[in-house]
């Protein structure tokens, strides 16, 4: 399969690209020679630190129907999405739509020849995870461009919501649920929206909680989702005759069966399983005769998707045991041997189909690595040519990348963990400095093999970077899952003590230069790391981190809902003191690590009272402390200048404790960048430090 170049190219690169030469929300002042260049304390890089953090230039190219135009998401200086449509003829842009304020293109939908649906939601550095969402739809020729879905009332205006799948060419479903953090575990409302005049007809409401539609031929005959009072209880709720639903509740960690999507066949769907075997088994079932047929399971982990053709048939499922892999479920069908073919040409990648044209001639192709974001190509499957539609990241040499590589071992107990170390570029994977970075979640979330802004950061920085898929983490089957509820600051937190040893005894890590840091589940993980490990970790991070388990069953948005407070209770436990036990900021007393603390002050997620408790805690025993505070925002930081900051800050303190510099130096003075206001930065004086 050649790949060459498509012609104009230059063209749509400038026009989808243009403001990625910013690497800020804004443009920002240009600075004299005299004046004090920010990071230049950070030192060289195979990739210079800002490029790290520029917005990606481009998303969601999807070509139309009948092969004739592009539609895309193209950067603003603010990293936010404006829709553009490009003729594939020229390679020109010849129509464009911009929302006003802090609106970006999330998802777009070719609804026919002539019409695209451009799904628009809100960046916010002030609300973490609330905001508001809305549609558009645009001619090919630039007309008729309007916002045709401005959000309903379902849950006072506060509400997100989804395209979920196309009616006719005039009419698509929206589905509603609520934004951001609420007392509200949700029901789901559907409707019908007309994608020229914006009018909408409600069409159905779930009768149970945080649930999906499973549709046939229109008609809505399953939904999926939860008890009101557990995230832990998967309900099916299956239509009967009268029009009422039978409702089907199942322990999840005892195992689901669950259907996913109806077959071509009369009577047969697909359904998952966790019950015959703790990972997920896709299976095909006769719902008259109760006949099924194991399609796919994998002994060690859950498949994370399927893929399926035009008509619903699953033709692949993507597995990732170490690097991910798609596993063929068809051999014969026409996009397993397409995407196969795809993937010989891109060894190394993770190929992904993201649409085709009607006569499925023309197929857009996103390929992504450890090492790059992404390109997308145009596949043409009459003469076999790959051509190059555009490069998300173009100031990104995957040569001068970090790799990062699978790693298994066995823990203390015998049981298997997974996880991927990131190693710095022209160094020898030996004796390095290594940072050990743990998810958050924790019991659901896992690590994949994939382009990983955060460890490319500190790996091109010059340090190892290890994740690990510690017990309690999704994609590993229930008994994985479950085996971690209950063992915060326990077998969970020793599985990353092993990991630790694991890197030591393979020769990667320098047993001496070595430190661990996390954000939310990951922040609780690295102080409890440096609590019960007092002499492994040189220093720690802690970034919006739960620090005080009595703290956590009160405060925040987790304990508004019962669902969450049931949750709770089986994750940290129900004893105060054993909580106060697997606590740091309860435990200060055995840390010697220093400790760097990041909070977002308007954190609902982690409250504010977590930083206070460990903070003060350490502050009245004198430790090496060192803060930073994030006024505007929430659970992790989402404005640029304040993502380039906090970054150098933790560079420039792993610097200091297991990199080139001393524990005694001063730090970094030129880590806020230019034109920026600066966070809340505290270094603690009078501190014994090294």
């Amino acid at each position: 399969m050649k790949i060459k170049s498509l012609l104009g190219f230059a063209v749509l690169a400038a026009g989808l690209a243009g403001a990625t030469a910013c690497s800020g929300p804004t443009a920002q002042p240009q600075v004299s020679d005299e004046q004090a260049k920010p990071f230049a304390s950070l030192g060289e890089m195979p990739v210079p630190f800002e490029d790290l953090f520029r917005p990606l230039a481009y998303s969601n190219i999807r070509i139309s129907p009948d092969g004739r135009h592009l539609a895309a998401g193209k950067v603003r200086d603010n990293g936010l999405m404006d829709a553009v449509i490009i003729d594939r003829r020229t390679m020109e842009i010849t129509s464009s739509l911009e929302m006003a304020g802090n609106m970006g293109v999330a998802d777009i939908r070719w609804a026919n020849n002539e019409r695209v649906l451009f799904s628009f939601s809100r960046k916010s550095a002030l609300a973490e995870g609330a905001g508001n969402f809305s549609i558009a739809g645009m001619n090919v020729d630039g007309s008729r461009k309007d916002v045709i879905w401005r959000g309903s009332n379902d849950y006072g205006g506060n509400e997100s919501a989804m395209l979920s799948g196309k009616i006719d060419d005039e009419h698509f479903r929206v589905v509603v649920y609520p934004s951001g953090s609420s007392t509200n575990f949700p029901l789901n409302y559907i409707y019908k929206l007309n994608i020229y005049t914006g009018k909408s007809t409600r069409i159905a409401r779930s009768p149970i909680r945080l649930s999906q539609p499973i549709f046939k031929k229109g008609e809505i005959t399953h939904w999926v989702g939860r008890l009101a009072n557990s995230f832990d209880h998967t309900v099916v709720a299956t239509r009967e005759d009268d029009g009422g639903w039978e409702e089907t509740v199942y322990d999840n960690s005892k195992g689901v069966f669950a259907p996913v999507a109806w077959t071509n066949e009369d009577d047969w769907m697909w359904y998952s399983d966790t019950i015959e075997a703790p990972t997920k088994g896709l299976y095909k079932v006769n719902v008259k005769t109760g006949e099924k047929k194991l399609v796919y399971r994998h002994p060690k982990v859950d498949y994370s998707q399927t893929y399926s053709d035009d008509d619903g048939n699953p033709w692949g499922a993507l597995v990732n045991y170490d690097y991910p892999e798609v596993v063929y479920l068809d051999e014969d069908n026409h996009y397993a041997k397409t995407h196969k073919q795809l993937q010989g040409t891109f060894p190394n990648s993770a190929i992904q189909i993201v649409n085709r044209t009607a006569d499925g001639n023309e197929w857009v192709v996103h390929v992504a690595s450890d090492r790059h974001p992404g390109t997308y190509y145009l596949y043409n499957q009459f003469d076999g040519a790959m051509k190059e539609l555009a490069n998300r990241a173009q100031w990104i040499d995957p040569a001068k990348m970090p790799a990062t590589h699978p790693i298994r071992f066995n823990a203390r107990d015998g049981l298997e963990i997974n996880g991927y170390i990131t190693l710095p570029v022209s160094k020898e994977a030996k004796d390095l400095p290594l940072i050990v970075l743990p998810h958050g979640g924790p019991h659901g979330p896992r690590d994949y093999w994939t382009y990983d802004r955060e460890s490319i950061r500190f790996a091109n920085a010059g340090y190892a970077v290890m994740h690990v898929n510690y017990r309690g983490s999704g994609g590993y089957g229930r008994e994985f899952l479950f085996g971690g509820y209950g063992k915060w600051g326990r077998e969970m937190q020793d599985d990353l003590t092993d990991a630790t040893y694991w890197a030591i005894q393979s020769g990667i890590a320098d047993r001496e230069r070595i430190c661990i840091y996390g954000a939310s589940y990951g922040g609780y993980a690295a102080m409890m790391g440096i609590t019960k490990e007092s002499d492994l970790y040189k220093c720690g991070i802690g970034y919006v981190g739960v620090y005080d388990l009595n703290i956590f069953m009160t405060e925040g948005d987790i304990p508004l809902r019962e669902a969450g407070r049931t949750y709770l209770k089986a994750a940290v436990g129900t004893d105060p003191k054993e909580r106060a036990r697997r606590s740091p900021a309860a435990n200060t007393d055995r840390i010697q690590a220093p400790v760097f603390l990041i909070q977002g002050k308007r954190d609902v997620r982690v409250h504010w009272a977590h930083y206070e408790a460990m903070r003060d805690a350490l502050v009245a025993q004198d430790h090496a402390l060192e803060t930073l505070v994030a006024p505007r925002a929430a659970h992790g930081a989402r404005e640029e200048d304040s993502q380039l900051e906090i970054y150098c800050r933790m560079i420039d303190f792993f610097d200091r404790h297991i990199g080139d510099g001393k524990p005694t130096d001063a730090p970094a003075d030129d880590c806020v960048p230019a034109g920026a206001l600066g966070l809340e930065y505290k270094y603690y004086e009078g501190v014994k430090r090294g």
